[in-house]
């Protein structure tokens, strides 16, 4: 039975997801920011879930620790973590909150995924898949949302970075 992990599996497009797998007969994994009616429903459908605020470098470790204790060989990672704020010109916004950003829609997924990758148990023998979300943020010039645009367009890069040494990676605009 194939295994699947979707980070920020309590969001809009996680969630969505997150049924749609189950519905599939998988074993399903999920993280989750705060506790929510849709991480109640998520677990009472079967699906184990784990808490993480991707802005939390030590909440990040401490949910790859208990994702790679529930899961060692997973076969699909998604990562749909995404925050829109701070919404203003970038000369007026509060730095750490742009640094956090940042950080939910950048850093905090490739840690997540550096994590997971480097320590997949390959007992499954399969390739593992790896799915970003950008979003409309690389399209164009996103006035007044510098941060996810930026977070994104990075993300993107890296994902090219990746795949061109071989690892399955693919951006899906959502």
């Amino acid at each position: 039975m194939k295994s699947a992990i979707i980070v920020s599996a309590s969001s809009d497009i996680g969630f969505a997801l997150s049924e749609r797998f189950v519905d599939k007969e998988m074993r399903m994994f999920g993280t989750y920011r705060t506790h929510s009616q849709k991480v109640t429903q998520l677990k009472e459908r079967g699906m184990q879930m784990v808490c993480c605020d991707l802005a939390k470098r030590h909440s990040i470790l401490s949910a790859c620790t208990a994702l790679r204790d529930l899961c060692p060989s997973w076969d699909i990672l998604i990562m749909c973590p995404g925050v829109q704020d701070p919404i203003c010109p970038f000369a007026e916004t509060e730095f750490g909150l742009w640094e956090e950003a940042i950080m939910i829609n950048f850093l905090g997924q490739l840690r997540i995924v550096r994590e997971l990758l480097t320590t997949r148990n390959l007992d499954g023998g399969s390739e593992p898949v790896v799915l970003f979300f950008a979003g409309g943020g690389p399209n164009k010039a996103t006035v007044n949302y510098s941060a996810y645009a930026i977070s994104k367009v990075a993300l993107i890069k890296m994902t090219e970075l990746l795949d061109a040494r071989g690892l399955s990676l693919s951006i899906r605009d959502g």
